[in-house]
């Protein structure tokens, strides 16, 4: 199959995808919400949603609408497994309903410490859930006891549907756009080894580090889950790539590496090409799936490519994703090199702080050691889907 023939398959499953699409991001559509729900019930002074990663069992915090004075909770990560309460929620589908927050046994977890803190003394969780998978779970939180009786709870229960629609179909649409990529890739006969495990890992390499640093930019939970679902798109203009090129055993020559390096222009005309054939522009954080495609090769010192940006001018997100990226590359192994130990990838990624790859990203990957070699051995397998 040809890249014109992958492409209209994949046109076509993006045109039935089409009417999916919303201008107003999930923050924004929460807080709208909460601000309906904060008139009928002045009480609730907050809603959240925090996103589960099955393959990780992890929960993350993903967006919030908080009243004034109250102190977010983001990039706040945990097991699913150490929060029997919630796990309980997820198995047996229902709604939990705690009116006396006091009377809860005391726990030293960071949640539960930031509660505390906050000075809520009632809360409804409820499960998100998709065709009996759990994508996470939504929460209403009050500074008052007693709040969420049988009424309140039986109307914020179609308010929560609601939500659970809203954060479904948006992370439906990204996603739709990632995975159809991805197979337009294998259509096109991608072998290269940036498919499979190598996306899997990145994608939560890139996650970790935009959690991390979101904050000190002035980021938020939901520009960390799009800098995941987008990173793996980072090489998608690999599709215009020979393979004789693509697998070559050993170093590229002068033109073949010009060659190569011309997957980030294709990858910028195929992003554009999405965007502008379905209308996508209006779609929220959009212009982060251009900037990680075009600009994840770029260099803090300027030596990088195809435009040898320097600093700031890269986009933070690729800054982010070409940390994630090189981490990656250097662990695994290619046609032209063995795998390098983990050790020696945090080292050689130490040595490009500040020079190649933007000192912020790597920090953040050495704090967060234990984490990102979790997610190392966890995703080994090639079959492993985002």
């Amino acid at each position: 199959m040809t890249v014109t023939d992958s492409w209209q398959e994949f046109a076509a499953s993006a045109a039935r995808q089409a009417g999916n699409l919303h201008v107003a991001s999930v923050s924004d559509k929460v807080r709208e919400l909460h601000r309906r729900i904060h008139e009928r019930y002045p009480s609730i002074v907050r809603i959240a949603v925090a996103l589960h990663d099955p393959e990780m069992r992890r929960l993350k915090t993903f967006v919030a609408s908080n009243d004034p004075g109250i102190a977010p909770l983001n990039g706040y990560e945990c097991a699913l497994d150490s929060v029997p309460s919630l796990l309980a929620i997820a198995e047996s589908g229902q709604a939990r309903v705690l009116n006396d927050l006091s009377k809860l046994p005391a726990s030293d977890s960071t949640h539960s410490r930031w509660l505390h803190r906050q000075g809520f003394l009632s809360s409804l969780t409820l499960p998100i859930r998709q065709d009996n998978l759990l994508l996470g779970f939504l929460f209403f939180d009050a500074h008052e006891r007693d709040v969420f009786t049988e009424t309140v709870v039986a109307d914020l229960l179609l308010y929560g549907h609601l939500i659970g629609m809203i954060v479904t179909q948006e992370l439906a649409t990204v996603k739709m756009l990632v995975g159809g990529l991805r197979l337009a890739s294998q259509f096109a006969h991608v072998r290269d080894l940036e498919t499979g495990a190598h996306l899997d890992r990145m994608a939560r390499y890139a996650r970790i580090i935009a959690r991390e640093i979101g904050p000190s930019h002035g980021k938020t939970d939901d520009y960390a889950e799009n800098v995941f679902l987008f990173s793996a798109l980072h090489d998608i203009g690999k599709i215009g790539v020979p393979d004789r090129i693509l697998l070559k055993p050993g170093k590229l020559d002068d033109i073949e590496r010009a060659e190569m390096r011309q997957h980030v222009i294709v990858g910028q005309q195929m992003a554009d090409r999405i965007i502008n054939d379905f209308g996508l522009a209006s779609l929220s954080n959009i212009d982060m799936l251009r900037n990680i495609v075009i600009a994840h090769h770029e260099r803090m010192d300027g030596s990088g490519y195809p435009h040898g940006l320097h600093g700031d001018a890269i986009p933070l997100e690729a800054r982010i994703v070409a940390t994630a990226d090189v981490f990656d590359a250097l662990a695994c192994a290619r046609s032209y090199k063995p795998a390098w130990t983990l050790d020696n990838a945090f080292q050689e990624v130490t040595r490009m702080s500040g020079t190649q790859l933007y000192a912020p990203t790597v920090q953040a990957l050495l704090d967060c050691r234990t984490e990102v070699e979790a997610v190392y051995q966890r995703f080994q397998d090639a079959g492993v889907k985002l």
